[in-house]
């Protein structure tokens, strides 16, 4: 089986270190593509990065290895452009993941499933940082992710987490389809805590036909906090 796995605001392919490691050594292949501007290529970083240029990364990367019976799995803000990659090329992919992500409807931005003060926050704090291109990496962990201060994975993630282009989050999901595009799709809901910026997004699941849906025990940086179990779930899908 061949799994794309797609990060979340902030990250990079790196933070799929652990989990991909599991399922190589299950004998799959395992693709951690970075975002433009994001990750390894923050080099990239500009001011027109929109969330096509983030459904074109994907696609690329499962075009240009040739790749079909793809798992992918979108974590957090990355449920947005999951979507968008099922919409344009169905027939490459096999199943979804929405890990604790974002689920949009056709027409609606990423911050149209935060709630207000949230988004504003991160508006304001770009303006003030990067003249509007970019939400500057946060000062500190969110407890909501699970990472303890003190520990390696904190101090690896505050390391390597680099700014997010702010028109990503901006910019509307444009679909020609139903969400998943009638493929087999499954949420997983990190339970402990559950993430308040994903409560809609989790309502408007719920409110859906067709939809797998797990409760995963685990924070929502579970693919840091608890690799072993994420990849045990990712398996049996």
């Amino acid at each position: 089986m061949n799994y794309v796995l797609a990060h979340g605001s902030w990250h990079g392919g790196w933070c799929w270190r652990a989990v991909a490691s599991r399922l190589r050594d299950a004998g799959h292949q395992v693709f951690t593509p970075s975002f433009t501007g994001m990750g390894d290529r923050a080099h990239l970083l500009r001011n027109d990065i929109m969330i096509d240029v983030f459904i074109d990364d994907l696609i690329q990367v499962i075009q240009s290895e040739e790749l079909d019976d793809v798992i992918l799995v979108g974590h957090s803000f990355a449920g947005v452009p999951i979507t968008g990659v099922a919409d344009r090329i169905p027939e490459s992919i096999a199943h979804l993941v929405y890990f604790d992500s974002v689920v949009l409807e056709s027409g609606k931005n990423a911050f149209s499933n935060y709630p207000k003060a949230d988004a504003d926050a991160r508006i304001a704090s770009a303006a003030k940082a990067t003249g509007g291109m970019a939400v500057p990496v946060l000062a500190q962990i969110p407890p909501v992710w699970g990472l303890e201060p003190g520990t390696a994975e904190y101090d690896w993630v505050s390391r390597r987490m680099t700014p997010h282009p702010l028109a990503s989050y901006m910019t509307p999901l444009v679909l020609n389809n139903p969400i998943g595009n009638g493929l087999p799709r499954t949420y997983l809901h990190c339970s402990k805590p559950s993430h308040h910026l994903l409560e809609d997004s989790r309502q408007l699941v719920q409110s859906l036909q067709g939809w797998n849906w797990i409760d995963v025990p685990a924070p929502h940086e579970a693919h840091i906090t608890h690799p072993e179990l994420l990849s045990d779930i990712l398996l049996k899908i």
